[in-house]
Protein backbone atom coordinates (compact mmCIF):
# COMPACT_ATOMS: atom_id res chain seq x y z
CA UNK A 1 0.00 0.00 0.00
CA UNK A 2 1.38 3.40 -1.01
CA UNK A 3 2.29 5.59 1.96
CA UNK A 4 0.10 8.67 2.24
CA UNK A 5 1.88 12.03 2.10
CA UNK A 6 1.45 13.69 5.53
CA UNK A 7 -0.17 17.12 5.79
CA UNK A 8 -0.37 19.64 8.62
CA UNK A 9 -3.16 22.21 8.28
CA UNK A 10 -3.30 25.52 10.13
CA UNK A 11 -6.63 27.32 9.79
CA UNK A 12 -8.12 30.43 11.32
CA UNK A 13 -9.29 33.98 10.55
CA UNK A 14 -7.05 36.79 9.27
CA UNK A 15 -4.50 38.25 11.64
CA UNK A 16 -3.88 35.19 13.83
CA UNK A 17 -0.39 34.58 12.45
CA UNK A 18 -1.12 31.54 10.27
CA UNK A 19 1.33 32.50 7.53
CA UNK A 20 4.46 33.13 9.59
CA UNK A 21 3.79 30.20 11.92
CA UNK A 22 3.10 27.66 9.18
CA UNK A 23 6.16 28.77 7.21
CA UNK A 24 8.33 28.46 10.34
CA UNK A 25 6.98 24.94 10.94
CA UNK A 26 7.63 23.90 7.34
CA UNK A 27 11.24 25.08 7.75
CA UNK A 28 11.67 23.13 10.99
CA UNK A 29 10.31 19.93 9.45
CA UNK A 30 11.88 20.53 6.01
CA UNK A 31 8.46 19.96 4.47
CA UNK A 32 6.76 21.68 1.53
CA UNK A 33 4.68 24.79 2.14
CA UNK A 34 1.43 26.21 0.76
CA UNK A 35 0.07 29.67 1.52
CA UNK A 36 -3.45 29.07 0.20
CA UNK A 37 -4.48 32.69 0.61
CA UNK A 38 -1.93 33.74 -1.99
CA UNK A 39 -3.82 31.75 -4.62
CA UNK A 40 -6.96 33.80 -3.97
CA UNK A 41 -4.93 37.00 -3.66
CA UNK A 42 -3.27 36.38 -7.03
CA UNK A 43 -6.68 36.03 -8.69
CA UNK A 44 -7.78 39.23 -6.92
CA UNK A 45 -4.69 40.98 -8.30
CA UNK A 46 -5.62 39.95 -11.87
CA UNK A 47 -9.18 41.17 -11.35
CA UNK A 48 -7.94 44.59 -10.23
CA UNK A 49 -5.20 44.90 -12.86
CA UNK A 50 -7.51 44.12 -15.78
CA UNK A 51 -10.64 45.84 -14.35
CA UNK A 52 -12.73 42.68 -14.35
CA UNK A 53 -16.18 42.96 -12.72
CA UNK A 54 -16.52 41.08 -9.44
CA UNK A 55 -18.85 38.49 -10.92
CA UNK A 56 -18.03 34.80 -11.21
CA UNK A 57 -19.09 34.48 -14.87
CA UNK A 58 -16.70 37.34 -15.74
CA UNK A 59 -13.81 35.86 -13.75
CA UNK A 60 -14.01 32.23 -14.97
CA UNK A 61 -12.66 32.99 -18.51
CA UNK A 62 -9.44 34.54 -17.13
CA UNK A 63 -8.56 31.65 -14.81
CA UNK A 64 -6.79 29.73 -17.57
CA UNK A 65 -4.39 32.67 -17.99
CA UNK A 66 -3.39 32.82 -14.33
CA UNK A 67 -0.07 31.19 -13.46
CA UNK A 68 0.93 30.89 -9.83
CA UNK A 69 4.65 31.63 -9.77
CA UNK A 70 5.86 31.38 -6.17
CA UNK A 71 9.46 31.69 -5.05
CA UNK A 72 11.02 31.51 -1.58
CA UNK A 73 13.67 34.18 -1.04
CA UNK A 74 15.24 34.91 2.36
CA UNK A 75 12.58 32.80 4.07
CA UNK A 76 9.77 34.84 2.52
CA UNK A 77 7.22 34.00 -0.15
CA UNK A 78 7.57 36.01 -3.32
CA UNK A 79 4.88 36.05 -5.99
CA UNK A 80 6.24 36.82 -9.45
CA UNK A 81 4.07 38.30 -12.21
CA UNK A 82 5.58 39.35 -15.56
CA UNK A 83 9.04 39.05 -13.98
CA UNK A 84 8.08 41.46 -11.17
CA UNK A 85 7.64 40.78 -7.46
CA UNK A 86 4.00 41.65 -6.64
CA UNK A 87 4.04 40.22 -3.10
CA UNK A 88 3.51 43.55 -1.35
CA UNK A 89 0.61 44.44 -3.63
CA UNK A 90 -1.08 41.17 -2.72
CA UNK A 91 -0.89 42.16 0.96
CA UNK A 92 -2.85 45.39 0.52
CA UNK A 93 -6.17 45.62 2.36
CA UNK A 94 -7.98 46.26 -0.94
CA UNK A 95 -6.61 43.05 -2.41
CA UNK A 96 -7.47 41.18 0.77
CA UNK A 97 -11.11 42.33 0.60
CA UNK A 98 -11.46 41.29 -3.06
CA UNK A 99 -9.92 37.86 -2.38
CA UNK A 100 -12.43 37.36 0.43
CA UNK A 101 -15.33 38.23 -1.86
CA UNK A 102 -14.30 35.83 -4.64
CA UNK A 103 -13.85 33.06 -2.07
CA UNK A 104 -17.63 32.58 -2.02
CA UNK A 105 -17.76 31.67 -5.74
CA UNK A 106 -18.29 27.87 -6.11
CA UNK A 107 -16.47 27.41 -9.43
CA UNK A 108 -13.39 29.34 -8.31
CA UNK A 109 -13.16 27.31 -5.09
CA UNK A 110 -13.50 24.08 -7.07
CA UNK A 111 -10.87 25.20 -9.60
CA UNK A 112 -8.43 26.11 -6.82
CA UNK A 113 -9.06 22.85 -4.98
CA UNK A 114 -7.14 20.95 -7.66
CA UNK A 115 -4.34 23.54 -7.64
CA UNK A 116 -3.99 23.37 -3.85
CA UNK A 117 -3.82 19.59 -3.72
CA UNK A 118 -0.96 19.54 -6.23
CA UNK A 119 1.27 21.00 -3.49
CA UNK A 120 0.99 17.72 -1.57
CA UNK A 121 4.41 16.15 -2.10
CA UNK A 122 6.87 14.13 -0.04
CA UNK A 123 8.21 14.40 2.60
CA UNK A 124 5.08 16.34 3.66
CA UNK A 125 3.12 19.59 3.41
CA UNK A 126 2.38 22.41 5.85
CA UNK A 127 -0.47 24.62 4.69
CA UNK A 128 -2.68 27.35 6.07
CA UNK A 129 -5.99 28.95 5.19
CA UNK A 130 -9.62 28.80 6.23
CA UNK A 131 -10.75 25.40 5.01
CA UNK A 132 -7.51 23.43 4.71
CA UNK A 133 -8.44 20.99 7.47
CA UNK A 134 -12.18 20.82 6.82
CA UNK A 135 -12.18 20.56 3.01
CA UNK A 136 -8.94 20.74 1.02
CA UNK A 137 -6.97 18.25 3.14
CA UNK A 138 -9.70 16.70 5.25
CA UNK A 139 -7.48 13.64 5.79
CA UNK A 140 -4.60 15.75 7.20
CA UNK A 141 -2.40 14.10 9.79
CA UNK A 142 -2.46 17.13 12.11
CA UNK A 143 -5.04 19.93 12.17
CA UNK A 144 -4.60 23.17 14.09
CA UNK A 145 -7.08 26.02 14.38
CA UNK A 146 -5.75 29.38 15.59
CA UNK A 147 -7.91 31.96 17.33
CA UNK A 148 -7.10 35.46 18.61
CA UNK A 149 -9.35 38.24 19.88
CA UNK A 150 -10.26 40.54 17.02
CA UNK A 151 -8.75 43.76 18.44
CA UNK A 152 -5.41 42.03 18.82
CA UNK A 153 -5.69 40.67 15.29
CA UNK A 154 -6.43 44.16 13.93
CA UNK A 155 -3.43 45.52 15.82
CA UNK A 156 -1.14 42.88 14.30
CA UNK A 157 -2.58 43.43 10.84
CA UNK A 158 -1.98 47.19 11.14
CA UNK A 159 1.66 46.59 12.01
CA UNK A 160 2.02 44.17 9.09
CA UNK A 161 0.51 46.64 6.62
CA UNK A 162 2.67 49.50 7.88
CA UNK A 163 5.79 47.35 7.56
CA UNK A 164 4.83 46.83 3.90
CA UNK A 165 4.39 50.55 3.30
CA UNK A 166 0.60 50.81 3.69
CA UNK A 167 -0.99 53.44 5.93
CA UNK A 168 -4.36 52.38 7.34
CA UNK A 169 -6.71 53.52 10.08
CA UNK A 170 -7.10 51.03 12.95
CA UNK A 171 -10.88 51.49 13.35
CA UNK A 172 -11.44 51.13 9.59
CA UNK A 173 -9.38 47.94 9.57
CA UNK A 174 -11.23 46.57 12.61
CA UNK A 175 -14.56 47.16 10.86
CA UNK A 176 -13.35 45.43 7.68
CA UNK A 177 -12.01 42.46 9.65
CA UNK A 178 -15.38 42.02 11.38
CA UNK A 179 -17.09 42.10 7.97
CA UNK A 180 -14.67 39.51 6.61
CA UNK A 181 -15.13 37.25 9.64
CA UNK A 182 -18.86 37.41 9.06
CA UNK A 183 -18.47 36.52 5.36
CA UNK A 184 -16.07 33.66 6.10
CA UNK A 185 -18.13 32.15 8.91
CA UNK A 186 -21.50 32.40 7.17
CA UNK A 187 -20.70 31.53 3.56
CA UNK A 188 -22.56 28.48 2.29
CA UNK A 189 -19.47 26.79 0.81
CA UNK A 190 -16.70 25.79 3.22
CA UNK A 191 -17.41 28.24 6.05
CA UNK A 192 -14.62 29.13 8.46
CA UNK A 193 -14.80 26.73 11.40
CA UNK A 194 -12.47 24.32 13.22
CA UNK A 195 -12.48 20.70 12.13
CA UNK A 196 -13.85 18.33 14.78
CA UNK A 197 -10.36 16.82 15.13
CA UNK A 198 -8.46 20.13 15.23
CA UNK A 199 -6.52 21.36 18.24
CA UNK A 200 -7.58 24.93 19.02
CA UNK A 201 -4.87 27.36 20.11
CA UNK A 202 -5.62 30.87 21.39
CA UNK A 203 -2.64 33.16 20.68
CA UNK A 204 -4.21 36.37 22.00
CA UNK A 205 -1.76 36.69 24.89
CA UNK A 206 1.19 34.92 23.26
CA UNK A 207 3.94 36.20 21.02
CA UNK A 208 5.16 34.42 17.90
CA UNK A 209 7.85 32.42 19.71
CA UNK A 210 5.49 31.13 22.42
CA UNK A 211 2.82 30.15 19.92
CA UNK A 212 5.34 28.38 17.71
CA UNK A 213 6.72 26.42 20.67
CA UNK A 214 3.26 25.19 21.66
CA UNK A 215 2.45 24.17 18.10
CA UNK A 216 5.76 22.35 17.60
CA UNK A 217 5.38 20.54 20.92
CA UNK A 218 2.02 19.17 19.79
CA UNK A 219 3.29 18.34 16.29
CA UNK A 220 6.43 16.53 17.46
CA UNK A 221 4.41 14.52 19.99
CA UNK A 222 1.89 13.52 17.33
CA UNK A 223 4.60 12.56 14.82
CA UNK A 224 6.48 10.55 17.47
CA UNK A 225 3.36 8.61 18.41
CA UNK A 226 2.65 7.82 14.77
CA UNK A 227 6.25 6.71 14.12
CA UNK A 228 6.15 4.44 17.16
CA UNK A 229 3.07 2.70 15.77
CA UNK A 230 4.65 2.03 12.36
Amino acid sequence: MKKKIPVITIDGPSGVGKSTLSYAISNKLKWNFLESGYLYRTIAYYITKFNIPLKEKKIIPILKNIKFNFKYINNKIKVIFENKDISKKLCSEKNSIISSKIAIFPYIRKWLLYKQRKFRKFPGLVTNGRDMGTKVFSDALIKIFLITKIKERAKRRCLELKSNGFNINFNFLLKKMKERDNRDKNRIICPLKPDKNAIIIDSTNMNFKNTLQIMLKYIYKKLKNINNKT
